[in-house]
């Protein structure tokens, strides 16, 4: 159950009401516009059943996928005050299915035959001229737009600890030493991928859990400070005007000691994401926040989401970044580097604070990547189903 009620704050539409295979399924609508809102419900397959889809009055088809405890998901798009009724099915011929390929260097995230993205297991070849002081794994790269366009870089030569999506602490206080696991160059904090525990793939998404640690490397032997859990999901959309990538990432950290981690006020650290190396230089890089700030005033504010986007072999892409609403000092403050394609949501621009024992912290990011220019009506919407899920009374 706990699982459950996760899966329905990070991604949208709760459906209080429990179906057999025969059964119909009531969805009523409020005031939203919701465009492939992620549904989770009661839903028992008969024995074996696999390929089981929700159908509507139109005799659109909506795959089902199932979860553990009796819970399965759906995605469906919703106008606003609509009220819908469904009817799970059952057939024979199976659908498009997300899936996962395990290497020895990532696990790929395929949807409709295509790579979406990669979490890294920090054993691929390092870079001509990057330090092995600079490995690690636990991150999200490459990431690629529906025309794939890659919107992110790795080990940039100019900051070589930066990763497409990853995430780490900078100025930090443990046991009276200063491990910084962001600059890895100073070699006084690591983060290492320790694995990864599960994954799943079906008609509606595919999903990794896995597990990276945070060494203090002030100290020898080296001092495991936190768990770090990452969860992943990939979601396999359908008729959407415009095609898009949108994926979900939760991050929960916890002591591996007894001992608090303070965290000091500081310019950067939380999540963070490296954009293409096309976008370096002031004028290659375009940001817009849900406050309506640019480059140019963003920093330091704070916002619910951001688009960033560039030209990649001369073509427009880019990616949104929305924040939870119920993560920690939310809406968070920002920082937007002024030149280069680098953007972190760092809650500690507000202030210190500290991750004691018995409390965990967490944070919940959605991420859409579509070509073409920024459509604010767009995000506005995703935004809205995010923030806002659909809760069934």
């Amino acid at each position: 159950m706990k699982l459950f009620l996760t899966l329905c704050l990070i991604a949208g539409v709760l459906l209080n009401a429990s179906a057999q295979l025969s059964e119909n399924i009531k969805i009523t609508n409020d005031n939203y516009l919701r465009v492939n809102s992620i549904v989770y419900f009661r839903l028992k397959p008969k024995n074996g059943s696999e390929n089981i889809y929700l159908l509507d009055k139109n005799k659109q088809k909506h795959p089902v996928q199932f979860l553990k405890d009796g819970f399965a998901c759906t995605i469906i798009s919703l106008r606003p005050r609509e009220v819908k009724y469904l009817k799970a099915i059952e057939e024979s011929t199976a659908g498009t299915k997300s899936e996962i390929s395990l290497t020895e260097t990532e696990a790929k995230f395929i949807i409709k035959g295509k790579q979406v993205i990669s979490l890294q297991n920090g054993k691929k070849d390092l870079p001509s001229g990057v330090d092995s002081v600079f490995r690690r794994g636990g991150y999200i790269f490459p990431i690629f737009s529906p025309s794939g366009l890659s919107v992110a870089d790795d080990y940039p030569l100019i900051h070589k600890h930066h990763h497409g999506i990853w995430a780490a602490w900078t100025k930090t206080e443990f046991e009276g030493r200063h491990p910084d696991f962001w600059n890895m160059g100073d070699k006084t904090g690591t983060v290492l991928f320790e694995g990864i525990k599960n994954t799943d793939a079906g008609a509606v998404f595919a999903s990794s859990e896995s597990r990276n640690a945070y060494y203090d490397k002030s100290i020898v032997p080296n001092k495991k400070v936190l768990d770090e859990d990452w969860q992943i999901k990939v979601y396999n959309l359908k008729g959407a005007k415009k095609p898009y990538y949108l994926f979900d990432v939760e991050l929960r950290q916890r002591l591996s000691t007894s001992s608090p981690l303070k965290l000091s006020e500081y310019l950067y650290g939380g999540i963070g994401f490296r954009g293409n190396g096309d976008w370096n230089g002031k004028g290659n890089a375009y940001f817009i926040t849900s406050e309506g700030k640019d480059r140019t005033n963003g920093h330091a504010t704070t916002s619910n989401w951001v688009h960033i986007s560039g030209n990649v072999a001369g073509k427009l892409t880019g990616i949104t970044i929305l924040s939870h609403p119920d993560n920690f000092r939310s809406p968070q403050p920002m920082r937007i580097h002024p030149t280069e394609p680098f953007f972190c949501y760092a809650p500690t621009q507000a202030g210190g604070f500290e991750i004691t024992p018995g409390k965990e912290y967490l944070a919940r990011y959605r991420f859409i990547v579509y070509d073409g220019e920024s459509d604010l009506k767009f995000i506005k919407i995703m935004w809205d189903d995010y923030a806002n899920p659909l809760i069934m009374k």
